[in-house]
């Protein structure tokens, strides 16, 4: 049995709305992250007596979570953490390849040289010895290299691919990390050739970069978790974003 109190520390209190985003950046963390496991069962009434907090922004909590894919609602006031289900990872992928490699198209050609510094940075701390030492710092710099290469879309586009990348990362938590050795290589690659076509402003190649990046992270995904699941719909999805893309 699942004792919560365990697993969640307690929020200082603080006004009902920022309660309620803190209570969601909390619960949102501990699923990302693999400590609240799929399949687990959350109470409000036990929630709220974890964080010590009312029920009322736990509510609203789980009522973001819900919305992002992250929970179920379940009877009596509960929710529980979604699964690994493939068609969820298929259909996360194949909307992340067709916006995002549009939005990297778009915002190479719109590149300004403080947004192109500041890609390189991250690019660069992404392969540093201590964001290979701790899977939380380097899946925080990963976040921001996805935003950075999205940003000129604007930022409702930016925001909602940066939800879908907050979904990526619960399941890439589940096989990635420093139990599996050497688990930054052949992204931070992708990162580097990824750059250089963003950098040279050949708009076409990075959408189709991106899209591949994402595809193959997809593909690892849905052969690390359902290995016999059918992959033809996120290829054929791959393929309409790199036509896409080269549209542009």
């Amino acid at each position: 049995m699942v004792v919560l109190a365990d697993l969640l520390k307690p929020i200082d209190r603080g006004d009902g709305r920022r309660t309620a985003v803190e209570v969601y950046e909390s619960l949102q963390q501990s699923i990302l992250s693999g400590q609240l496991k799929p399949g687990t069962i959350l109470s409000q009434v036990e929630l709220a007596k974890a964080l010590n907090v009312s029920r009322t922004p736990v509510r609203e909590a789980m009522r973001m979570l819900q919305e992002g894919g992250l929970l179920v609602g379940e009877p009596n006031y509960r929710s529980r953490v979604v699964g690994f289900d493939p068609r969820d990872i298929e259909a996360l992928y194949m909307k992340r390849l067709a916006l995002e490699a549009m939005g990297v198209a778009i915002t190479t050609r719109r590149m300004n040289p403080e947004l192109m510094e500041e890609l390189r940075s991250v690019v660069g701390e992404l392969e540093s010895d201590a964001a290979h030492d701790n899977f939380e710092m380097w899946q925080t710099l990963h976040r921001r290299l996805h935003r950075l290469i999205v940003s000129e879309t604007g930022d409702t586009l930016a925001n909602e691919l940066e939800q879908l990348e907050l979904r990526s990362e619960r399941y890439q938590s589940a096989y990635k990390g420093a139990h599996l050795l050497g688990w930054w290589q052949r992204g931070e690659a992708e990162h580097r050739e990824l750059f250089a076509a963003i950098s040279g402003g050949n708009a076409p190649y990075a959408g189709e970069l991106a899209a591949r990046h994402l595809a193959r992270t997809a593909l690892e995904l849905l052969a690390a978790l359902a290995p016999e699941y059918d992959t033809a719909r996120l290829r054929n999805a791959l393929n309409f974003a790199i036509a896409g893309a080269a549209g542009l």
